[in-house]
């Protein structure tokens, strides 16, 4: 999986990864990073759940379901506690706040919304389960790569699958490079007429 490194999430939905519409990264110009999935449900005033997760986060990908809620369940205290124990990134498909730290911290944040106001910590969620994040299913141990363009999941049963696509997706977007820097238009390259 370290080859993932040298692609780009729009590479990778080019190979067969599935965006995850409508999340975006708090950092515009967030690397690549990517990681199984450690999946979290939870509800759009709840962020105990998210805070507990981080736990089970060591190395993975922590992806949470918050009903695309305005309502903040993850900010600047679980972005510290989250990179002090070895959580790759978060995804929610909801709210987050605390932009600044999450920036100071340098952390990979992606989400739908950005909001001030926050949930209460309820812990009546649930963890490592099926959930639907930015309109797609992701199973606990899916691959989630996120990078500045926006947020894929990956089957972990089709990574193989992806990154040979991605392979051979790159190695023609390289040949397609080169007769451009020789001059040639990309409508001539692409027979566009």
């Amino acid at each position: 999986m370290r080859f993932l490194k040298e692609v780009s999430v729009p590479n990778l939905c080019d190979a067969g990864a599935r965006v995850l519409k409508d999340i975006k990264p708090i950092n515009q110009y967030q690397k690549i990073v990517f990681g199984e999935a450690l999946t979290v449900r939870t509800t759009a005033n709840e962020w105990g759940t998210t805070v507990k997760a981080i736990s089970y986060g060591r190395n993975k990908v922590i992806v949470i379901d918050a009903e695309g809620a305005k309502t903040a369940i993850w900010g600047g205290l679980a972005t510290l506690n989250a990179k002090l124990k070895g959580v790759i990134a978060v995804v929610v498909d909801g709210s987050v706040r605390d932009i600044e730290d999450i920036h100071y911290l340098k952390f990979p944040v992606f989400s739908r919304y950005n909001v001030p106001n926050a949930g209460k910590p309820l812990d009546n969620g649930e963890i490592n389960i099926p959930i639907v994040c930015g309109g797609e299913l992701i199973h606990p141990g899916d691959i989630i790569v996120g990078d500045c363009n926006g947020v894929a999941v990956i089957e972990r049963n089709k990574i193989n699958e992806v990154i040979e696509n991605v392979k051979a997706i790159k190695k023609k977007e390289e040949n397609i490079k080169n007769k451009i820097m020789r001059g040639i238009d990309l409508k001539d390259i692409l027979n566009l007429k």
